[in-house]
């Protein structure tokens, strides 16, 4: 999905004034600390223009009532559900804020995860150390707050495990109760198979804190449960010598928690880096994590028009981490690293979102291998007979040369599946045989989009990919290099709707994100004079709104106008009708531009793509389906089209 807020937020800083600065929930806060907050703040204004302009949130990012969160797809979040990876902050990182302070900060950074710690107030309001000292009452407030921005706190960090065997059950409970999946302890326990039982009966890992060589914690843990892991402190392990893919390898599949961070160098005469660019090797240790993860869980035959079931993820707690001894708080935003703690976790927020996209790629390449090519044996017979009698007969042009087109379907690891994936690739494997424009090649192995084994094929077809399929970036690498080179790629319906965490696909593509349901609506050719739709004019489609425009039932994308959709870009082939629509409940875009089909040129290569697709009548219409061959033949090469933008044709 596309990034709604990140770039106003970041130009926000000096927006403060002199009074005290309301973040929600009935707090406030000081001026001293209000350059914090500001981004907070800032973000809760945003998501109220969004909301009031229609643009529904997507709920797989679980967003809360309160939650400055962004509605589209971004990887610090999307490492959730696709690793387990719990992506978030400790509280006490901020150290002269409370708990509800901020969490309303973890929200805004983007962040759905919290770790609690004991040393840290409640709130402004209940000046008690979050424990489970606290009343009922106090207890149901921080479920509340955390409910209202959508948070969960997967991580409880104590700095001792009580050793009384009624206090401890206390202290499960009282985690349990928030939702807490790992309780982190700095200080060895004890009697450790006792608590390791009490772990095993109340459904909570406990993590020891790892800071130094961690072979000794491993011994001491030994023999016992899964129940019983390690949290590691990357920068501590580096202070002390010990790379992190080192000590991964001693700890192995112990690790429940981590503190991310970088150094210049191993040892303690060095400093604190962005991730990503010291010598810890993130990207090799995330990549090694995600090898030491229990297989991923298909369900390929579950549902239809639905996101499928998925598991196999093993809970991981990763907290993004500052040194406090690099942070200064002051009144106005600072450069480097002594800009504040919430702009070094910002940054070390996107700094993770790169370093992790090799982890992601190797889980949804392993999930690709279970998730084979939609077969056309589940459509009926009559659905069948409709879509061959209103498939093409002949190929718009005759091809060049024979033309081998990859065809991919894949939704990964929960992505939503659709039921018409089974018409496209029916309809594209019929059309084949009709017009020998192209031999289809059916494939879901995503090592076909890498350079060069992506060179086999003449253009690429994306029926319907939705969820994370690009995540490495070894595949979108390869698919960006094939059409800028020459290749071409096609997409149908759901495409855009792909790793919309990752903008470069988005801007390959032509669009990302955007409300949308199932309505009836007026399409309008916007281009009748293009190779690829001059025979909607003398189509029955159109015969009643005098060749040129048609009505259409099918799930709209109102494409976000903060996203790579324009006219600037694109030639837009077919669109929503503005003048004859009614779009009073889409608020979406300001020039009620909303594409349906396009081309473009991208470097030396072709794109087309058809956001059409989702009822099942695309294929059983004539023009439409003429439509879908001629947008193959232009990619594969042989169909020539001006893919001239509309703004500098005058056709805005």
């Amino acid at each position: 999905m596309g990034r709604v807020f990140r770039p106003d937020l970041r130009h926000c800083g000096r927006a403060l004034s002199d009074e005290k600065l309301e973040i929600g929930w009935g707090i406030s806060m000081k001026k001293g600390v209000r350059v914090v907050v500001v981004l907070a703040a800032a973000a809760v204004a945003i998501t109220s223009s969004q909301i009031a302009s229609g643009a529904s949130p997507a709920p797989a990012n679980h967003r809360g009532s309160q939650s400055v969160r962004p509605t589209t797809g971004e990887i610090r979040t999307a490492v959730d559900g696709l690793l387990g990876w719990h992506v978030g902050i400790f509280g006490n990182v901020f150290p002269t804020l409370t708990f509800s302070e901020s969490a309303v900060l973890t929200d805004a950074l983007g962040l759905a995860n919290i770790g609690g710690d004991n040393s840290q107030e409640v709130s402004p309001q209940i000046s008690k150390k979050l424990d489970f000292h606290l009343s009922p009452e106090d207890v149901d407030f921080v479920k509340r707050q955390l409910d209202s921005l959508g948070l969960k706190m997967t991580a409880y960090r104590v700095d001792t495990i009580p050793s009384d065997e009624a206090w401890r059950q206390k202290l499960f409970a009282f985690a349990k109760e928030l939702g807490a999946e790992t309780i982190i302890t700095s200080a060895m326990p004890s009697s450790l198979p006792e608590l390791d039982s009490l772990a095993g009966k109340s459904g909570i890992n406990v993590a020891i804190e790892s800071q130094d060589d961690p072979k000794d914690l491993m011994s001491s843990i030994q023999g016992l449960s899964p129940h019983i892991g390690v949290s590691a402190n990357l920068g501590q392990w580096m202070e002390h010598g010990i790379r992190p893919v080192d000590g991964l390898a001693t700890i192995q599949d112990r690790l429940m928690a981590v503190r991310l961070r970088d150094r210049s160098r191993l040892g303690t005469n060095a400093h604190e880096v962005r991730l990503g660019t010291g010598t810890a090797d993130l990207q090799r240790f995330l990549l090694q994590v995600a090898e030491r993860e229990p297989p991923p869980q298909e369900q390929p035959n579950a549902c239809v028009n639905c996101s499928r079931p998925y598991g196999g993820t093993k809970p991981l707690f990763i907290a993004l981490d500052v040194n406090p001894w690099q942070i200064v708080v002051g009144t106005e935003p600072q450069p480097g690293v002594s800009g504040g703690s919430f702009a070094d976790l910002w940054q070390a927020a996107i700094d993770f979102e790169k370093i992790a996209r090799p982890a992601m790629g190797y889980r949804i390449e392993q999930d690709a291998a279970l998730i084979p090519p939609t077969s056309a044996d589940r459509i009926p017979a009559e659905v069948k007979q409709k879509i061959e009698a209103a498939l093409p007969r002949k190929a718009a042009v005759t091809p060049r040369a024979p033309r081998k087109l990859l065809v991919v379907d894949l939704s990964p690891a929960g992505g939503y599946y659709h039921d018409t994936v089974a018409n496209a690739n029916f309809a594209i494997q019929k059309m084949a045989e009709n017009t020998g424009a192209y031999q289809p090649i059916f494939s879901n192995d995503l090592n076909n989009l890498k350079y060069p084994n992506i060179l086999k094929y003449d253009a690429v077809f994306l029926n319907s990919i939705v969820g994370e399929v690009f995540s490495d970036p070894a595949v979108l690498d390869g698919l960006i290099r094939f059409v800028r080179q020459g290749g071409g790629v096609a997409g149908l319906h759901g495409a855009s709707y792909a790793s919309m965490d990752i903008p470069e696909y988005g801007e390959l593509i032509g669009a990302q994100s955007g409300p949308h349901r199932v309505e009836t609506t007026t399409l309008k050719v916007d281009d009748p004079d293009s190779p690829l739709t001059t025979h909607f004019a003398s189509s029955p489609l159109t015969a009643g709104l005098g060749g040129k425009a048609f009505s259409w039932t099918d799930e709209f994308y109102h494409f976000l106008p903060t996203g790579p959709y324009s006219r600037e870009k694109l030639h837009v082939l077919i669109s929503i009708d503005a003048q004859k629509t009614d779009l009073s409940q889409w608020h979406v875009r300001p020039d009620k531009d909303y594409g349906m089909a396009w081309i473009k040129s991208y470097g030396e290569g072709r794109v087309f793509n058809c956001a059409l697709g989702h009822t099942p009548f695309l294929f059983e219409t004539p023009a439409l389906a003429q439509l879908v061959l001629n947008g193959i033949q232009f990619v594969l090469g042989d169909l020539p089209a001006d893919t001239t933008p509309n703004a500098m044709t005058g056709n805005k």
